[in-house]
């Protein structure tokens, strides 16, 4: 199987997850996605204070979180 990684983010305030992205990223096996996925996460998260309506206020009041998951992709060859 194929896995490719897909983040969300949510705000933990309201339990919703509106937005996601498929980070581009595609893996052999599902150990490499979740183990990347961790890293993409976080940095994704440290990063979001540099798009404007994403500051810090806002992250804090909407208790944003970058969530992830691991989708299978594709048949078993």
């Amino acid at each position: 199987m194929k896995y490719i990684l897909v983040l969300y983010m949510c705000s933990m305030l309201s339990g919703n997850c509106p937005s996601s992205s498929i980070a581009g990223y595609q893996f052999t096996n599902y150990y490499d996605c979740v183990d990347a996925g961790y890293a993409v996460a976080q940095s994704t998260y440290r990063n979001l204070e540099e798009l404007e309506e994403y500051n810090r206020d806002y992250l804090e009041q909407s208790k944003i979180v970058v969530k992830f998951e691991c989708k299978e992709i594709g048949a078993k060859t």
